[in-house]
């Protein structure tokens, strides 16, 4: 009896395909707007990390402009330096590092007694800053 029941309800002469295509649809339009979501809330969350990140670079790049201006106009070397050159390699472009190397080599080979040589470190600086356009949104 009970393999009698199991052939009659697998039967796919007995499937009532208009129900199964309705079930079909509920759950489509049960999961998708969730699918939706889940996928929405992942991408607003990479933009928003971007962002920050866009934000951070930013004011890292303008903190080290500051603060190597002002380096070269001063004596010896300040700890804000050292903490700007370091981090400014993760928010330029790779082209750009050649330039800030040779600007540290400049502020660097100066001793106490003299400032960096200007004409060598305006026009590098100048190229530095020209970076900040791939932050501008």
């Amino acid at each position: 009896m009970y393999q009698i029941f199991l052939t009659k309800t697998i039967n796919p002469n007995n499937i009532d395909w208009g129900t199964t295509a309705a079930w079909i649809a509920l759950a489509v339009a049960i999961i998708s707007p969730i699918i939706t979501t889940i996928i929405t809330n992942m991408h607003q969350s990479k933009m928003k990390r971007l962002e920050i990140l866009n934000n951070r670079g930013l004011e890292i790049i303008e903190r080290y402009l500051s603060v190597t201006t002002r380096q070269i106009n001063i004596f010896g070397l300040s700890d804000e330096y050292d903490k700007y050159y370091s981090l400014i390699f993760l928010y330029v472009p790779n082209d750009l590092y050649k330039a800030i190397e040779e600007l540290d080599k400049l502020i660097r080979d100066c001793d106490s007694k003299s400032f960096p040589d200007k004409d060598k470190c305006l026009p590098l600086l100048h190229k530095i800053s020209k970076s900040l356009q791939y932050f501008k949104i």
